[in-house]
């Protein structure tokens, strides 16, 4: 306790639901009051007359710097092994000179949990949103007197308007004007159950609507939520539905699961068993020190894994160093790995310099690309695998290194051994514990959750609030990636970034992916049979019929397929297509 403080004054600062911890000038405790006893869970009697370093090595520094440099801190984060603070740091000036430093302090742990859950929920909640939107099924939402609260982008397509134009109405005027014949609404509100019939909308078009009751507590009904259906599309749109909704519930299913395990992995987003299986052999080998080999294309994903084994291994208050091996000059590659001594070549520092296994002592050192270092360097990196030393270029004093090794390429070593471009006993040494990334290609349902999370990501990033159509989404899940993670990223901040609507239609992507939809489109079977004129015709028809099923009008078909209208009227009539009907007076 302070000299000459008071045992009132002491019952006061015990008291009080901050913790407080007083140094000297020497940078030793000289007060931990109860609530520091009960934050940090160290007795007062232990922590008095230590040095505050040696009993708080990870929140102490700050009140060491106050004493140094005589600055105040108010505000300050402090982060310790279990517990998070918000700290105010002063100076205890006495005769004009500083003799020791007060923190005064709250623990925020609970809080800073609690701030976590709540973006867990509006990230969820965006996400909700976003899915809803890109629904092609219809959704509106009334409220208990039947004015309408909000319209999804189907129902806007589904019905020919526009949300602006419905929202705060009520459903009786909008039956009134004509837009449908009969509400669901009310009889909903009538039988406090969920209620389902065909309505037509004002452009003659049928829609199968089931309206479902939302309950308050005391029974009463809040809400009308509605759920629209073109008739025609039925069959299609309920197996996307339904897809759709295993998929969030798998997904967020998959996140729970490692969440309970203490694993983070906001950072990376996958569905597929593939990668399920990778990031649990990651975690794995993060236990123990081997060396792993991370083997797959270019823009798979290497470098997350290595920072994820990274972040879950006992080094991982250490440094994690990235190397680009084929980033650095082949002259350099062994003077930046293992450094070099003073005067070693020209052009060197006159000090020297340390390399890149020596910045990550104690750490992981991950080394992209592996496949482009040279036979020498090769040598060396073995010679470290097998010793745990390094020499530096003009040196000849071995430097023992604690450093993990993780090493990736995107080339098939085991054929570069075969034709003596890499050195067989390093391969081996390497192979210790190898991991293969597929490409996105092959684990498609990866597409949908990250497609979704760089949108997401991309508009909080610049702001927007972009969303994609449904068709748009299905031609990107159906595309191959050949750039895998790397180039969906760059086409969704692409598309974010550049698209003037908030939807984001088909026509919108690049080329080389819209294309990629009719590629789909099957060829008609050739037999002896047929002749070219005849297979030319099949295929003619195929392309329109496939066109008028996506865009519902001739209009809009022939924009598509750049061609008069006249022209598409005239094929529906020459190959009688099945929508020819629905069409002949669009």
């Amino acid at each position: 306790m302070f000299p000459g403080m008071s045992l009132d004054l002491q019952w006061v600062l015990n008291s009080i639901y901050n913790g407080i911890v007083v140094i000297n000038a020497e940078g030793r405790i000289t007060y931990f009051n109860k609530t520091a006893e009960r934050i940090f869970n160290i007795p007062a009697h232990e922590a008095m007359n230590l040095y505050i370093l040696d009993v708080l090595p990870n929140t102490g520094g700050k009140l060491l710097e106050c004493l140094n440099t005589g600055t105040p801190f108010y505000g300050e984060k402090l982060k310790g092994e279990e517990v998070t603070l918000i700290a105010n740091i002063n100076p205890i000036i006495c005769d004009g000179k500083v003799s020791g430093a007060v923190s005064v302090f709250q623990d925020i742990s609970e809080i800073e949990k609690i701030s976590k859950e709540l973006d867990l929920f509006k990230t969820m909640k965006d996400w909700l949103n976003t899915i809803i939107d890109s629904s092609y099924d219809g959704l509106w939402i009334c409220d208990h007197e039947g004015k309408v609260i909000r319209v999804n982008k189907a129902s806007e397509r589904i019905n020919d308007l526009k949300a602006e134009d419905v929202i705060g109405k009520n459903v009786r005027d909008l039956v009134a004007e004509g837009r449908f014949d009969r509400p669901v609404t009310f009889e909903v509100l009538k039988r406090k159950t969920a209620v389902t019939l065909i309505q037509q909308t004002k452009s003659k078009k049928k829609i199968l609507l089931t309206g479902n009751p939302i309950l308050d507590e005391k029974g009463e009904v809040a809400f009308v939520v509605i759920n629209e259906r073109d008739i025609h599309e039925l069959d299609t749109l309920r197996h996307r539905l339904l897809e759709t909704q295993a998929l969030a519930k798998e997904y967020i299913s998959k996140l729970s699961e490692f969440e309970m395990k203490g694993v983070d992995l906001s950072n990376i987003i996958f569905k597929s068993k593939e990668m399920e299986r990778i990031i649990e052999t990651a975690l794995k080998v993060a236990k123990v020190d081997s060396t792993v080999l991370l083997l797959g294309e270019s823009g798979v994903g290497k470098g997350v894994i290595a920072k994820l084994i990274h972040k879950y291994s006992s080094r991982n208050s250490g440094p994690f160093i990235r190397v680009d091996c084929a980033g650095i000059p082949e002259s350099l590659v062994e003077s930046e790995l293992f450094g070099y001594e003073k005067g070693a070549f020209t052009g060197a520092k006159t000090e020297g310099k340390p390399g890149f296994f020596e910045l990550a002592n104690r750490g992981t050192l991950f080394l992209d690309e592996i496949g482009e270092i040279s036979m020498n360097s090769q040598s060396k990196l073995l010679r470290f695998l097998e010793d745990h030393e390094i020499i530096r270029v003009g040196g000849t004093e071995p430097k023992e290194i604690d450093v993990r090794v993780i090493v990736a390429t995107n080339r098939n070593i085991e054929e570069m051994v075969a034709f003596k471009k890499f050195r067989e006993d390093l391969y081996y040494r390497l192979n210790v514990i190898p991991i293969h990334i597929p490409p996105l290609r092959e684990r498609r349902d990866d597409i949908l959750p990250l497609v979704f999370y760089f949108l997401e990501k991309f508009n909080q990033a610049y702001h927007k609030k972009k969303a994609f159509s449904p068709e748009t989404i299905e031609i990107l899940c159906k595309y191959h990636f050949p750039g895998n993670i790397r180039e969906l990223t760059n086409i969704i901040e692409r598309l974010v970034v550049i698209t003037e609507n908030e939807h984001i239609e088909v026509r919108d992507l690049p080329k080389a992916i819209a294309n990629c939809h009719f590629k789909e489109i099957p060829y008609p079977v050739l037999s002896e049979d047929i002749s070219l004129k005849d297979a030319l015709g099949k295929l003619e028809s195929l392309v329109i019929e496939k066109a008028i099923n996506k865009y519902g009008s001739q209009r809009e078909v022939a924009k598509a397929l750049k061609v008069d209208q006249g022209t598409i009227s005239r094929k529906i009539k020459k190959f009688s297509l099945s929508k020819k009907d629905a069409f002949m007076h669009k």
